[in-house]
């Protein structure tokens, strides 16, 4: 080691100051970031080792900062040996040096310093590439309790929104022009719903998608899957976009004429729904046949909008309206053969006029009163006030036995074989006129056990046959006649 020494300075007063002890010696360390890195003893030129240590420390902080990844070597220029960083030298490095480190030349006190140098520059980086990871830890705990709050925050909204329809009337939720109700309630509050949820579902997607993309951007590892990622999602949805911008004009065009489209059909239908209602008077309709008008022009309508007006206002027959049109029919008619077919049929039987509304029919065994006739089925309502639902197509398989206003009802009644039987068929018939029109009697059978008739009339209602069973059970009573075995083929 060098001792610092030098000649006695005179003193302000003319006196002489004594000199510094010969071992006394000046030693300063050149770091990086907070580490000790090699000491310096001895001074260069006029640069204390101080001054060296400190222009080595920040050489050697740029030089990490730059090229951390660069080769540390020596090279030899004269009597003086440079420590360089890559292509940034670090320290200067001489004979006073290596003697003063008490090595025995200054190529073996240069490769210790540079061996120093490599070890300091790859512990500091073992150092920060720890507190980075610590650091980006952090922030991805950070980040996933924002994105989870947010998540949180939009079921909340949804709730919001949701209470919000359910507390507004009717009244404000309808879309009217000219005090014509174009949209109604019920489809404005479906239709908000389904968007609110809809948003709420791209919302809380779009806050985890970016939580995961912000994740996997903040580690070396995993960095490339971020760009794997986010080309995967939004590279389709930019082409899409793009797409969209240069076929913005048509898609104006398109969206006027659907919606030209949606209020002809929205004005067909409250127009014939008037007619339904007796509001509209139309002298070739009746208000019957107004509903399933209705449906069938809407239908008709949608369709050859999709066909016929399409193409005419894509200005391409092979457009994808078009098509959308072509394929939505030939769909349509594959999928609704059994539908079609029935509705055909029931054309066939509401313009044709064979079933009217109160009349009585009677399928499978079944007697009924008619309730309603749309398009697809026929509606009874039996004895028991139960609607019976029967699709029109069903009459090509199994007939529908029309009864009129009045329909015959009949009831079998047993009686003794000692009874007098001229009585009892009077009594039968005035008990069947007494519940219905046109009184019948008829003899089923007769054994040893008795004899079996039936009697039947024309009813008003379905209760007819109710009324007469218990006429004729209390007036043969009231006769004295006695009742007998319905016979096994009778039952059967």
């Amino acid at each position: 080691m060098l001792s610092a020494s030098a000649a006695p300075a005179p003193t302000p007063s003319g006196s002489i100051a004594p000199a510094p002890s010969s071992s006394a010696v000046v030693s300063a360390v050149a770091r990086l970031g907070d580490a000790p890195v090699f000491t310096l003893v001895a001074a260069r030129g006029n640069k204390p080792p101080e001054v060296r240590a400190r222009e080595a420390s920040d050489a050697l902080q740029r030089a990490f900062t730059t090229d951390k990844a660069g080769v540390v070597s020596v090279r030899r220029e004269g009597d003086v040996a440079v420590v360089l960083v890559g292509q940034t030298p670090i320290i200067q490095l001489t004979e006073a040096d290596s003697d003063a480190a008490g090595e025995a030349t200054l190529d073996v006190y240069a490769a210790g310093v540079a061996a120093k140098v490599r070890e300091a520059i790859d512990a500091e980086g073992r150092r920060a590439a720890i507190a980075k990871n610590v650091f980006n830890v952090s922030l991805l705990v950070f980040f996933g309790l924002i994105a989870f709050y947010l998540i949180r925050k939009v079921g909340q909204f949804e709730e919001t929104a949701h209470k919000f329809l359910d507390n507004r009337p009717d009244r404000e939720l309808s879309i009217k022009v000219q005090k014509i109700e174009v949209v109604r309630p019920a489809t404005l509050r479906s239709s908000a719903v389904m968007a609110i949820s809809l948003g709420k579902w791209l919302g809380q997607v779009g806050i985890a998608y970016a939580w995961l993309v912000v994740a996997l951007s903040l580690f070396e590892a995993t960095r490339n899957y971020t760009q794997r990622l986010t080309g995967f999602v939004l590279g389709p949805v930019s082409q899409l976009m793009e797409r969209l911008a240069g076929a913005l004009p048509l898609l104006v065009v398109a969206g006027i004429a659907a919606l030209a489209v949606f209020v002809l059909v929205r004005f067909v239908g409250l127009f014939f729904a008037s007619v339904s209602r007796g509001e509209t008077p139309l002298p070739w309709l009746p208000a019957d046949l107004a509903a399933p008008t209705s449906v069938l022009l809407r239908s008709g309508i949608v369709v050859a909008a999709l066909v016929f007006a399409a193409p005419v206002v894509t200005g391409d027959a092979n457009g994808a309206l078009g098509r959308a049109g072509a394929i939505v029919l030939v769909a349509l008619g594959l999928a609704s053969t059994p539908l079609l077919a029935s509705g055909l049929v029931g054309v066939t039987v509401l313009f044709g006029r064979r079933l009217r509304l109160g009349e009585f029919a009677e399928v499978s065994g079944i007697v009924a009163r008619i309730a309603s006739i749309n398009l697809l089925e026929v509606r009874l309502i039996d004895v028991h006030r139960s609607e019976l639902r029967v699709p029109h197509l069903l009459s090509l398989f199994r007939p529908l036995r029309v009864l009129g206003m009045r329909p015959r009802l009949s009831v079998d009644v047993p009686v003794a074989a000692s009874a007098p039987h001229d009585q009892v068929r009077e009594i039968l018939r005035e008990a069947g006129a007494k519940c219905g029109h046109d009184p019948k009697l008829d003899l089923l059978s007769f054994d040893l056990d008795g004899a079996v008739y039936r009697l039947s009339a024309l009813c008003d209602s379905l209760d007819g046959k109710r009324e007469l069973a218990e006429a004729a059970l209390n007036d043969l009573s009231t006769a004295g006649i006695a009742l007998g075995r319905l016979a096994r083929s009778v039952r059967e």
